[in-house]
């Protein structure tokens, strides 16, 4: 019986893609269409539209060929149908029969659109009808009283217009505002006649003695000039930068040489969360080294729990030994070829991710 193993594709970390290794098998079939069951369940077979049924058969996203048997590279049309837990599965074109657990693989991030919804009623096209007119009843009859219509506004009044005046009261206003202006140009006449023309004339005033000013002589010598006054500027060394928060370290650091430094001064420390931003930080900033180092704390060789993380991440630590090496730090190659040596060992044993791992970071 051949062995059948599933694990979350580590090109997607998005979620909703998942690799299935057929151990043992070297050739991809033919017909590479397979089925996944449950048992105890009325819709039992997954299709392609969720679980269903009847009988359904699947097609993978890609078959590919391995040193540890065929892969079968699924998307999130199957992925997102699938939680954890034990199915079963079938490939017809190759006589495949086996046991699967389906690990925990997040879906597609928003969902992959499967999601079974009743779509909204339409909303009518056309206006309600009109409301019934209120119905009053007695004891003999039934009146329907319709609603009186409102009387219309009554128009506005006409405008009045202002007739003119008489002909003979325009005609008086003219030579009353002639007379005004006779009367203004003699009480000015009489003013200048008998004030304005008798008053003296202002004296003039008194002249003012120059004020003599010697000149400068010509060759006269400049002030000596002061030297510049230069700021005391205390010098920086590694120990002022302890005891400061990680972004005040990261501004005053004097290279990014001086941040690793400070990094590994504090992992030394046991402050784990600050040696890693620090270092990573270096690390933006071209410090090859503090590459090495965090690939240290992410390799599985020697791995350390809490220091900071929880568990190793070999993809992690490969990307970034890869990184320190073109970056120039030589003293990367040793722990980058040991990690390789780990993963061979985990390629052997069937692990899906460790033959990924080496395609991607040393090919």
């Amino acid at each position: 019986m051949t062995n059948v193993l599933a694990a979350a594709d580590p090109a997607h970390p998005e979620g909703g893609h998942a690799i299935l290794l057929l151990q043992g098998v070297m050739e991809p079939p033919a017909d590479a269409r397979f089925r996944i069951l449950r048992e105890g369940w009325s819709k039992g077979t997954l299709g392609p539209d969720g679980w269903q049924v009847g009988d359904a058969l699947l097609n993978p996203d890609r078959v590919e060929a391995s040193p540890q048997g065929v892969r079968l590279y699924l998307g999130p049309r199957v992925v997102d149908w699938l939680e954890a837990g034990p199915v079963q599965f079938r490939l017809p074109g190759a006589g495949i029969t086996a046991p699967l657990f389906w690990p925990d693989v997040p879906p597609l991030h928003g969902g992959s659109g499967h999601t079974i919804a009743e779509p909204a009623p339409p909303r009518p096209a056309t206006p309600p009808p009109p409301r019934p007119a209120p119905v009053i009843e007695d004891a003999d009859a039934t009146i329907a009283v319709a609603p009186r219509p409102l009387a219309p506004p009554p128009p506005p009044p006409p405008l009045s217009v202002p007739q003119p005046a008489a002909a003979s009261k325009s005609s008086v206003l003219p030579w009353a505002l002639l007379l005004l202006l006779l009367l203004a140009a003699a009480g000015g006449g009489a003013y200048w006649w008998f004030v304005l023309r008798e008053q003296p004339a202002p004296a003039p005033p008194a002249p003012v003695d120059p004020i003599e000013v010697a000149p400068e002589p010509l060759n006269r010598e400049p002030p000596p000039l002061l030297p510049p006054v230069r700021p005391q500027v205390e010098p920086r060394g590694p120990e002022s930068l302890d005891g400061l928060a990680v972004p005040e370290v990261i501004a005053r650091a004097a290279s990014p040489t001086a941040i690793a430094e400070q990094a590994a001064r504090r992992y030394q420390a046991g402050q784990f969360d600050d040696a890693l931003l620090l270092w990573e930080a270096a690390a933006r900033a071209g410090n090859a080294a503090s590459l090495a180092r965090l690939a240290s704390l992410y390799d599985p060789v020697g791995f350390q729990p809490g220091r900071p993380f929880r568990d190793p991440d070999p993809r992690q630590a490969a990307r970034l030994y890869r990184d320190a090496v073109a970056g120039g730090d030589a003293a990367a190659a040793e722990p980058r070829a040991r990690l390789r040596r780990w993963l061979d060992d985990r390629a052997r044993e069937g692990d899906l991710n460790a033959p990924l791992t080496i395609r991607d970071f040393w090919q």
